[in-house]
């Protein structure tokens, strides 16, 4: 009854976004009046009760949109190793499968790895809303199979996927492959290496060990759902990573936090000759909202030299 992804609990989690806006307007508000205060100018109780209404339901419009209406990145990067030709890979964080994210948002994934045709399609953890209650009674599976590429759809597990064990084998029946503390041949220039997740797999092993019988001549993509790690594996014999997790904040101004707990809280860097990625993902957790930064797929072209 208490478990984090049951439906009474994530419909609670719609109150929390307005409490969280309702403090934000209530401190800008109080700043406003000290500021004009100092002008000898007041700022009547109509006016900030607008201003007030008016921001909620800004915060509220935007927070649908962007959660519900995804966007497509196209970034193309060259490593330093020999492709034979360029091998795009979609990728995408954080579906968390649940009561306000199920097959419309699945059906419309499926239609942009369509549009875009993508050598391969990568899910950097958070697959599930902590568990699969309203992925198995929504018959989500069906959608979720339809997600196909050429090299196929690879996933690792996140920290909301809690029974990483029981997903991992609920995945396989939709073709995708997980990725648990493994390693596989995307084609002959590229390895995927996918982690577990530290916060659901305590036994997973160090990216360093992982990478032991990896072949390092080709271009090494790891697959790491949370960015904690990076400027570690920025010193580390792999050529791009791939995470999720940290929604960018999710709700502004929790962006700013995010920002300072993370070396790459979201978008792209080129760390050390390595290419880093951190999604803000293609779902939400909790609330139904996203105001710092909207759905998104990502759309990576890798070229050799």
């Amino acid at each position: 009854m208490l478990r984090l992804g049951a439906p009474w609990v994530n419909y609670g989690n719609v109150w929390y976004f307005y409490f969280l806006n309702g403090a934000v307007i209530g401190v800008i508000l109080l700043v406003a009046k000290l500021l004009l205060k100092i002008f000898k100018l007041n700022l009547s109780q109509g006016t900030s009760l607008s201003i007030t209404v008016l921001y909620l339901l800004g915060m509220t419009a935007l927070g649908l949109f962007w959660a519900y209406s995804p966007t497509v990145i196209n970034k193309t990067i060259k490593v330093d190793k020999h492709i034979d030709k360029p091998v795009k890979i979609a990728m995408v964080s954080d579906l968390h499968l649940g009561t306000f994210f199920s097959n419309p948002q699945l059906e419309k994934l499926n239609n942009i790895v369509d549009e875009e045709k993508p050598d391969a399609v990568v899910i950097a953890g958070d697959l599930m809303d902590d568990d699969m209650v309203m992925y198995k009674k929504r018959n989500m599976q069906e959608n979720l199979s339809k997600l196909k590429a050429p090299l196929g759809v690879y996933t690792t597990m996140g920290n909301h996927d809690r029974d990483a064990l029981e997903i991992v084998n609920e995945v396989k029946k939709t073709g995708i492959i997980p990725l648990f503390d493994e390693s596989i041949t995307l084609n002959n220039d590229i390895t995927l290496v996918g982690r577990k997740d530290k916060s659901v797999s305590r036994d997973r092993l160090d990216t360093a060990d992982l990478l032991k019988n990896v072949d390092l001549n080709k271009t090494i993509v790891l697959v790491d759902h949370q960015p904690d790690a990076v400027d570690y594996h920025a010193t580390l014999p792999i050529d791009i990573q791939l995470s999720g997790h940290t929604h960018r904040g999710q709700l502004w101004p929790l962006n700013f936090i995010t920002d300072v707990v993370y070396t790459l809280d979201h978008g792209y860097a080129k760390i050390n000759g390595k290419h880093f990625f951190t999604s803000a993902g293609y779902g939400f957790w909790g609330p139904p909202f996203k105001t710092s930064a909207r759905s998104e797929v990502w759309m990576i072209t890798i070229e050799g030299k």
